[in-house]
């Protein structure tokens, strides 16, 4: 049975070295883990109840926010009916247009600020059984792929803030 993970937060100053420290990529064979396959299940049902234990609802969630610097977290697809998995992501940028919107983190509390993303790119994975796998990302999804990927490089949204 899944459990709910701590979120790490910038409010505490050793969380907030973890929050902003870069992240390792994950070895396939951790994939065979039973831990590990563990703490996937934990991490999302981290972003399925994080409404009840920060009080907000999220779109996505990384590794580095539970404590774990791993390349690894889901964002909510574009209905928002469920969780998509991303495992050493790495993303490409296909079209230079942005666009701003406003974004919140599970980890940065009570702020909301606008931030300029990518409204098109490419992401190159690895899926939860160990294949590699392709995407394009437009719009929303493009951004919380983006917002997550910053997580892994230790970039928090607040640090894109136009000043």
């Amino acid at each position: 049975m899944s459990k709910s993970l701590h979120i790490l937060t910038i409010k505490n100053p050793q969380e907030e070295k973890v929050l902003r420290s870069k992240s390792q990529d994950i070895k396939l064979e951790d994939l065979e883990k039973k831990d590990f396959r563990e703490f996937l299940e934990n991490l999302k049902e981290t972003a399925e109840s994080s409404e009840e234990q920060v009080g907000v609802q999220s779109a996505g969630i990384s590794a580095p926010q539970v404590g774990k610097n791993i390349r690894v977290f889901y964002i909510l697809d574009s209905k928002g009916e469920e969780f998509k998995l991303f495992l050493n992501p790495k993303v490409d940028i296909i079209n230079l247009k942005q666009d701003i919107e406003y974004e919140g983190c599970l980890s940065v509390p009570n702020v909301e600020e606008p931030v300029a993303r990518y409204k098109k790119i490419r992401v190159t994975y690895i899926d939860k059984n160990g294949k590699k796998q392709k995407g394009i990302f437009k719009d929303m999804e493009a951004r919380e792929i983006q917002h997550e990927a910053d997580h892994l490089e230790g970039i928090l949204f607040i640090d894109r803030i136009e000043k």
